[in-house]
């Protein structure tokens, strides 16, 4: 077993409590008090254009993904790759993979059975038992496609984590369609910090933060492709003073505890 691995199996959170874990990109792992082991925007291959990235190998191969649930934000490959999602429907063969329409017709592409996929719309909302899940509009930030963006709000009895998925710059040009998310005081937010292919850069990262008015923020989507990443600190940067002290930038393969208090 190697050692992020091991790090993810000897985790223990504490009741009202989640550990989150950052592997690259938008790739989160949570687990909670029960041992259940989720992920949103799976992202382990490196299949297509190695070169490109700036780690040579992913911290575990997808075989090595323990899952109960996948989550997929929209699909686009880095959130929902081919080549990551198959084989850990292969080797958890009781994870169940969920997303919009999009995600989950790739996953049938895979050969993942229909009863392994939720497919979800904007502002469905959908009680797994051990926690509920809020599917909220993201903007599109593809030129070329019309893929169906979203956000998640997890909420673990009580326990709210916002992953903003991919959403295009600029939100107030799509203010109107965040009613979901205004306001919405997650214990932790997950957002996208890079500007290429019309991500929200700091400034629209910033932008939605004030929005949602999370009470811990985790900024990713960076230190994966080398000519689409950014210094973490030009987000803080964009950030007023009081919210900057919110803020954990995490290190590939770093955990963290979430909490309500």
């Amino acid at each position: 077993m190697n050692e992020f691995l091991a790090r993810l199996s000897q985790a223990t959170p504490p009741s009202a409590a989640i550990a989150l874990f950052w592997l690259e990109q938008s790739h989160f792992i949570f687990k909670t008090p029960e041992g259940l082991i989720i992920h949103v925007d799976p992202f382990l291959s490196r299949t297509i254009k190695p070169e490109n990235f700036i780690h040579p190998e992913p911290l575990i191969k997808p075989e090595e993904a323990v899952a109960g649930y996948a989550f997929l934000t929209h699909d686009h490959r880095d959130h929902t790759d081919p080549d990551t999602v198959g084989p850990m429907a292969r080797a958890f063969p009781k994870c169940r993979f969920v997303g919009p329409a999009e995600a989950c017709a790739r996953c049938r592409s895979c050969g993942i059975a229909p009863e392994r996929l939720a497919e979800m719309k904007e502002n469905d909302e959908k009680d797994f038992g051990a926690f509920k899940v809020k599917a909220v509009y993201a903007q599109n930030t593809s030129d070329h496609d019309a893929t169906a963006h979203f956000g998640f709000i997890f909420d673990f009895a009580g326990l709210r984590v916002y992953h903003a998925g991919d959403t295009r710059k600029d939100p107030d040009e799509y203010a109107a369609r965040l009613g979901a998310i205004k306001g919405l005081r997650p214990d932790a937010m997950l957002i996208a910090i890079n500007e290429g292919y019309n991500n929200p850069g700091p400034q629209g990262a910033a932008r939605l933060v004030e929005m949602v008015a999370p009470r811990l923020i985790v900024p990713c989507h960076y230190d994966c492709f080398k000519k689409n990443t950014i210094v973490p600190q030009r987000f803080l940067d964009a950030l007023p003073a009081p919210r900057r002290a919110t803020v954990r930038i995490l290190r590939r393969g770093e955990s963290i505890l979430i909490t309500t208090k």
